[in-house]
């Protein structure tokens, strides 16, 4: 059973003295208790906003494999992400639509579907195996 805390990792990483002094200055500005905290924020929008519906839908539907409620799951992983447009809640199922015209609809049992700015679905399916080259492969015959 979870704990409910989040697993974290330490790491130190070495910065420019500018960008610190910018990760001090939005942590004054946002009242944030921390220079950890300001910079875990700083981090985590950047890396939304390079998510795409594919990233979105995986991580949805693996936090909904642990909570089993999807407004609690849309709760942490939807709103307020930057690239989520609007979100609808109906009786077992969550709809969003995202910038770039993506919409995408999950079920609680965790199907979904995905939608392009076209209205063509999309399948996320699993990727083929990638053919090897020639190259790649052993001349030798092992006999």
């Amino acid at each position: 059973m979870p704990d409910g805390k989040e697993k974290t990792h330490r790491r130190v990483y070495v910065l420019p003295d500018e960008l610190v002094s910018r990760i001090l200055t939005f942590q004054m500005e946002m009242g944030l208790s921390s220079e950890v905290e300001a910079a875990r924020r700083l981090l985590d929008d950047a890396l939304k906003s390079r998510d795409t519906p594919q990233t979105l839908v995986a991580r949805f539907v693996a936090r909904l494999k642990e909570t089993r409620i999807p407004a609690e799951v849309a709760k942490d992983v939807l709103v307020g992400h930057p690239l989520v447009q609007r979100i609808i809640f109906s009786e077992g199922q969550i709809e969003f639509g995202m910038k770039g015209g993506h919409e995408v609809r999950i079920w609680a049992d965790g199907r979904y579907e995905v939608f392009d700015e076209n209205e063509n679905r999309i399948d996320f399916g699993p990727k083929p195996a990638r053919p090897r080259r020639s190259a790649e492969m052993d001349d030798d015959i092992p006999f």
